[in-house]
């Protein structure tokens, strides 16, 4: 829905908080699962990785959200179904099928690599299998998440901003 660009930009920084901390969360959990720490050792590793995670997170998440136009793209595939936002839940429901793809490949990408590749220094051609260990399990906790939180980030962000939402027919 248009909106003032002060608003977008409250409601990209809104959107992104609870995404990029859930979506971290579960890769770190995993990747340090799958990494063989000892015992005694997973919990600052998980902590550690879990925030560096989440601020790559939500600065990537940010820059997703402010160039690249996942929503219009989500707006059109939503009505490749016949659907617009009257529909209410099924338009949600598949408009966010793609902000959330986005999103997430774009984090798993990059978050694989610095995590994988990068700290914990395995060889590139084991990327596509760290990749594929986590994508899944965030996509699925990305896509709830972001559901959930959309549109009372967008009416807390059109409030800040003293910007009202469009009147639906």
């Amino acid at each position: 829905m248009p909106m003032k660009n002060s608003t977008k930009l409250v409601k990209v920084l809104l959107t992104n908080i609870p995404i990029a901390v859930c979506i971290s969360l579960v890769a770190s959990y995993i990747g340090i699962s799958s990494a063989g720490v000892p015992e005694e050792a997973f919990m600052p590793a998980f902590l550690s990785t879990a925030g560096i995670n989440i601020v790559l997170a939500y600065i990537i998440s940010f820059f997703i959200g402010w160039f690249i136009p996942a929503e219009k793209w989500g707006f059109a595939f939503a009505g490749v179904f016949g659907l617009t936002p009257q529909s209410g839940l099924p338009f949600g429901l598949v408009l966010n099928i793609v902000v959330n793809t986005v999103y997430v490949v774009i984090n798993a990408v990059i978050l694989t690599f610095v995590n994988a590749n990068v700290m914990q220094g395995m060889p590139l051609e084991m990327f596509p299998m760290a990749l594929m260990g986590s994508f899944f399990q965030c996509w699925i906790v990305g896509y709830i998440v972001s559901f959930l939180w959309a549109q009372p980030a967008e009416r807390i962000a059109r409030k800040l901003m003293n910007d009202p939402a469009p009147q639906m027919h």
